[in-house]
């Protein structure tokens, strides 16, 4: 898997169900055993909504796992860029932009990133499926999703993360 935007030491970040698949421009690769599926079977049990406790616990257990990768790669920190692709992220892009589709180039600034959180972590399902951009498909994984992202935003320090459209990570022109 290639970043994004070919920048030499750029992350992409893929998260899938069950895992989170890192790599690295110019080399190394990395995979979380975790995704959004698993946080909710496991840190946040389905809860609806999630209670504080289980929001700390899956933003720790991203964190942790993000760390042992950090700890074989400390080049990691110093990446230039950092993108977030699959369709976890993708629905979480929509949901901050209230809609679809993704602008090319749009960037996730982590203010809205945690704005969005602080919304979505204090509504049941029944709630949360009405909010703009939200498609049933994510209305239970978008919390999971915001864990992960948030989580290694948060590790890295950034303002912002790249959230390519699916034209800009396949090349396709649909």
């Amino acid at each position: 898997m290639a970043t994004v935007d070919g920048e030499i030491g750029g992350l992409t970040v893929r998260v899938d169900d069950a895992r989170v698949t890192i790599s690295m421009a110019g080399g190394g690769a990395w995979t979380l055993p975790l995704g959004p599926r698993t946080l909710l079977d496991g840190e946040l049990e389905r809860a609806d909504p999630p209670r504080p406790f289980q929001l700390t616990n899956a933003l720790g257990v991203v964190h942790d796992y993000f760390e042992d990768v950090i700890g074989e790669s400390p080049s990691v920190l110093a990446t230039p860029s950092v993108a977030a692709t699959g369709p976890h992220v993708e629905a979480l892009a929509v949901v901050e932009l209230g809609g679809g589709p993704i602008p090319a180039g749009y960037r996730l600034e982590r203010a809205d990133a945690d704005e969005v959180f602080r919304t979505l972590v204090a509504e049941p399902v029944a709630e949360r499926r009405f909010n703009p951009g939200l498609t049933e498909d994510h209305v239970e994984t978008i919390i999971a999703t915001l864990c992960i992202v948030l989580a290694i935003m948060r590790r890295l320090d950034l303002a912002e993360i790249a959230v390519p459209t699916t034209t800009e990570t396949t090349g396709d022109d649909r």
